[in-house]
């Protein structure tokens, strides 16, 4: 009975470690839209990102993604894992470094491998554009240094969608709390630099 007893205590133990996975692990607003209402097809077919119309949204997974006509939303729907962005829309750089999960900004972005990664820009004259900048610092606008972040954000990525590893969020300036849910935002620690 002892030994059963045991069992179930370090099993019960093991299991509250490694956690469950997220309800809720694409960034999305209050009104449940990814990539602040910015088109995933633009960035693949316009080679920018560009402001969607509700007129042609599409839920996948229970996420809404916005797009500028039927003919992305058609693109979207034949293939929408093409499109979405990577680590949820989370800051690929943030996800690949510390692992945790950082508002990506629809304008900071790079394509890379086919895919769509997203990363943390601030509002001021100092911060905009700063997670693009690191990019490129951290990667040296190498392949392999692309290569070697992607895979580190993918490994962390899988690792918080299984339940691993926690992924707190960390917000840097006071509007990152509009592109995300009320359950993220409970989640949220705030690091203000903006």
């Amino acid at each position: 009975m002892r030994l059963i007893t045991l069992f179930f205590l370090i099993s019960v133990n093991a299991c509250s470690i490694a956690g469950a996975p997220p309800s809720d692990p694409v960034r999305v607003n209050d009104s449940g839209v990814a990539i602040d209402g910015f088109s995933p097809v633009s960035y693949f077919t316009e080679g920018k990102p560009e402001l969607g119309d509700p007129a042609y949204a599409t839920l996948h997974n229970g996420v809404s993604y916005w797009f500028t006509s039927t003919q992305q939303q058609s693109l979207f729907d034949a293939d929408p894992e093409r499109y979405i962005p990577a680590h949820g829309g989370w800051c690929t750089l943030m996800m690949g470094g510390s692992g945790r999960r950082t508002p990506g900004h629809p304008e900071s972005y790079a394509i890379v491998n086919e895919r769509l990664m997203l990363f943390w820009s601030g509002d001021t004259e100092d911060t905009k554009g700063m997670g693009i900048r690191n990019w490129k610092s951290q990667t040296n606008e190498t392949i392999e240094g692309e290569t070697e972040v992607v895979e580190n954000a993918d490994n962390n990525w899988a690792e918080f969608l299984s339940g691993e590893r926690r992924a707190q969020i960390w917000l840097y300036k006071r509007s990152d709390n509009a592109g995300i849910n009320e359950s993220q935002r409970e989640d949220a620690r705030e690091n203000y630099i903006d």
